[in-house]
């Protein structure tokens, strides 16, 4: 029952087409192999054979092998149907032999071909048939085929065996490297693949952990901060007119509502998740909007706005606005006399910058939690672009934003 489950599992399953493709192609050169040993045989040697029935035999592998072709063009085949594929393979190999002298022709180890391909390709428990397949059809050969006729000396019969043998096992290491080589290639790729896609996995559930904390920061610092800002209204209207107090209460109510502010803009892209962007607005402007409400928390930067004038209309996208502020904050932290916004397109991408003349990331930060690099490299790999970290030609550091433009255009 547990072999009949097992059979059942894997009959629906399907080879990636890129595989399947190879092994059509490793079938053809086996084919092709098959033409040269009988060409070779009948032209070289002088041998007398059953030439008819052994260029129907390769005609209907070859046959064969076409039809594998036209199944992969519709889609591709299931595994047991490559079996019994690379099984036909193997019959007709033995075929050929039967003809051309049984198991004293060398070629016989042609039967390893179909055995490697199937072990590389399939299933387990479908090398394991095919290993026992090989075997049967080489233990018939042993017994029943026809002699092949070669007028030569004992001597010279020695020296074409071991030179066909020679000749095979060529082929054979040749089929092996070729096929066997790319399809561990491959193995190799798709391993690595699967290493980044459990590392993104991981990352995504990481960063989705620390939105998770952030949303509920938020809101539970939403009253106090309300309550704070109501005291400090009181606390104004009470020492109205006493200017030991009256500057440094204005002061605390500013950045209250600018914290206010920022837990507002929080709230509003947690309630705005899943929406989509707003519409296109002129990139200039949109660059300006951000930089205005970037500057209420940072008014003592100055910022310079370098915009290339053939930039497109942009969407007003609150996740790429989110990578420019954490990219300004940076650059503000490490050098609050000088940064530089800059957009142009660079190729089929959107290229945003943010320059500093500070030390840059590499000499640290006093604060904030270090995730920020983080949280704008996945935002932008999500929308299929790039961030790309590096030094400015003013010595501190240039942060590069790389989106395809018919995402910033909202395409």
């Amino acid at each position: 029952m547990r072999l009949l489950s097992r059979l059942f599992r894997v009959e629906h399953e399907v080879l990636p087409l890129a595989a399947q493709r190879r092994l059509i192609k490793a079938r053809a050169a086996l084919i092709l192999g098959e033409w040269l040993g009988v060409v070779l045989l009948a032209l070289g040697l002088d041998a007398r054979l059953p030439l008819f029935s052994l260029a129907l035999i390769l005609a209907l592998h070859a046959l064969l092998n076409g039809v594998a072709w036209l199944r992969l063009r519709a889609g591709g085949a299931a595994l047991t149907e490559l079996a019994l594929q690379l099984g036909v393979d193997a019959a007709c190999i033995g075929a050929l032999v039967y003809l051309t002298g049984g198991y004293a022709n060398p070629f016989i180890s042609l039967l390893l071909v179909p055995l490697i391909l199937s072990a590389v390709t399939l299933p387990p428990l479908h090398a394991w048939a095919m290993a026992l397949w090989v075997g049967g059809l080489y233990t018939v050969l042993m017994r029943f085929y026809q002699p092949m006729q070669i007028q030569v000396s004992p001597e010279t019969a020695v020296d074409m065996h071991l030179s066909g043998m020679w000749l095979n096992f060529l082929l054979t290491a040749f089929l092996v490297a070729a096929f066997v080589g790319r399809q561990a290639a491959s193995l190799r790729r798709r391993d690595a693949e699967l290493a980044r896609a459990r590392e993104q996995r991981l990352r995504d559930e990481q960063l989705f952990a620390l939105g998770l904390q952030a949303a509920t920061a938020a809101h539970d610092l939403a009253t106090p901060m309300m309550s704070v800002r109501i005291t400090l209204d009181e606390l104004r209207r009470d020492y109205a007119g006493d200017d030991e107090l009256d500057q440094p209460l204005a002061l605390l109510s500013g950045q209250v509502a600018r914290m206010q502010s920022v837990l507002e803009r929080l709230g509003e892209s947690a309630r705005a998740r899943g929406a989509k962007a707003g519409p296109p607005m002129p990139a200039r402007a949109w660059l300006e909007r951000v930089l205005e409400h970037w500057g209420l928390m940072w008014p003592q930067v100055r910022v310079r706005l370098e915009s290339s004038e053939n930039l497109p209309c942009l969407v007003d996208d609150p996740a790429l606005e989110a990578v420019l502020l954490v990219l300004l904050n940076n650059a503000a932290q490490a050098s609050s006399d000088a940064v530089v916004l800059r957009a142009s397109s660079l190729g089929e991408d959107l290229c945003i910058e943010v320059v500093d003349s500070g030390g840059g990331f590499e000499l640290g930060k006093s604060g904030g939690w270090g995730v920020g690099l983080d949280l704008a490299r996945a935002a932008l790999e999500r929308m299929g672009g790039a961030l790309q970290i590096g030094p400015s030609e003013t010595g501190g550091v240039n942060a590069r934003v790389l989106l395809p433009l018919d995402v910033a255009q909202g395409m």
